[in-house]
């Protein structure tokens, strides 16, 4: 009889296994796994629709990814989170549309026609970025990590850059700072101090979602996606050479959240990315060459809340891991032990948001071009 039950927990096994491997190819995410595209859709409250070319409005769910040229309006109530380059996210309010010109790491580009976008940025205050953003007055590129908000009306085009620097045009002087607002609105743009009048109930919304899924990436199973990675051949090589990290499925969030290939990642509004894929080698030594055999994923074990500002405190290392233990916590590497990243080490060796007044920074490497 015992048998007959251990049997039967087998069968239904397989055959969930089977359906999971007949359902997950046919969608257009891929979900519980792993991805370095942009336009994914993260998160969807109300109703949201989008407009492919050649083809019907419909409405826009979290298991959709976006084309170029893809058109997407919020209703009332409605808002969107959407994937950019790794690392960054899109936030859209109510009754606002964007179009997402082109959705190709290399070529990114999204143009927001009307209404309130906001881009959370992550990565250490140095992190050199290029994501660029156009309204009908202006052309805006996103070039550290931060919070910004645009919101573009007929005839004006305001910018608020809470946290980070936007480059206005190819002088490299044209850079808007944290704390001012931007309006576009004619020639030249007029320059203002934020203050705490300009929030509101959507700010407050990406600030949730941005330390939730913060939170999201400390919970990953290093196992599992240790797991992920090496099972997906098209992983490695020249095509993650130029990228900072990868989205990776968070079972914790219902969704993804990013996964850094170095130390030193944190939300700008609060919240530490403690695991990390060390792609570039221990990830502070500067050094371009990768692990003979890097398939681990480390994850500082730190109790308490962080920061993309600095470190949480307190927090240690698991240890380093040994040959054929991958997944283990802390760090390690399926060819052998690893040093332990100074974050374990230091745990205030965390970088400083360069505009908040903070003195320590310690710069990540940035990938190669």
């Amino acid at each position: 009889m015992k048998t007959s039950f251990t049997m039967l927990k087998f069968l239904v096994a397989m055959v969930a296994l089977i359906a999971l491997g007949t359902v997950v190819p046919g969608q257009n995410r891929e979900r519980f796994g792993i991805s370095a595209k942009a336009g994914g859709v993260n998160a969807v409250t109300g109703k949201v629709s989008v407009k492919s070319e050649g083809k019907t409005v419909r409405l826009l769910t979290s298991n959709d990814d976006l084309e170029s040229g893809d058109v997407v309006n919020t209703g009332v109530s409605g808002q969107v989170e959407l994937l950019l380059n790794p690392g960054t996210y899109l936030r859209l309010a109510e009754r606002s549309e964007f179009v997402m010109e082109d959705t190709s790491l290399d070529n990114l580009l999204v143009r927001l026609n009307k209404g309130s976008a906001i881009i959370e940025a992550t990565g250490p205050g140095e992190a050199q970025l290029y994501i660029p953003i156009v309204t009908a007055q202006q052309r805006m590129t996103i070039v550290r990590p931060g919070v910004y908000r645009i919101n573009a009306a007929p005839g004006a085009t305001e910018l608020f850059v809470r946290k980070g620097r936007v480059s206005l045009s190819d002088d490299k002087n044209d850079v808007v700072k944290g704390g001012k607002k931007v309006t576009f609105a004619g020639a030249p743009p007029a320059i203002a101090k934020l203050d705490d009048k300009n929030n509101d109930e959507f700010d407050d919304w990406s600030k949730v979602r941005g330390q939730t899924l913060a939170r999201a990436n400390a919970r990953l199973s290093a196992r599992s996606v240790d797991a992920l990675l090496m099972a997906n051949s098209w992983f490695g090589g020249s095509a993650f050479s130029s990228r900072f990290g990868l989205w990776t499925w968070s079972p914790f969030s219902s969704c993804y959240t990013f996964l850094p290939f170095s130390y030193g990642w944190g939300s700008p509004y609060g919240g530490y990315y403690g695991a990390f894929y060390p792609m570039y080698g221990n990830g502070y030594h500067n050094n371009p060459s990768p692990y003979s055999n890097p398939n681990v994923v480390t994850n500082n074990t730190n109790n308490g809340s962080g920061s993309g500002s600095g470190w949480p405190g307190g927090g240690t290392s698991g240890g380093s891991g040994s040959g054929g233990s991958g997944g283990m916590l802390g760090g390690g590497s399926t060819g052998g032990s690893v040093t332990p990243p100074p974050a374990a080490i230091h745990p205030n060796a965390g970088p400083r948001d360069p505009d908040g007044g903070g003195r320590s920074i310690n710069s990540i490497k940035n990938p190669i071009n």
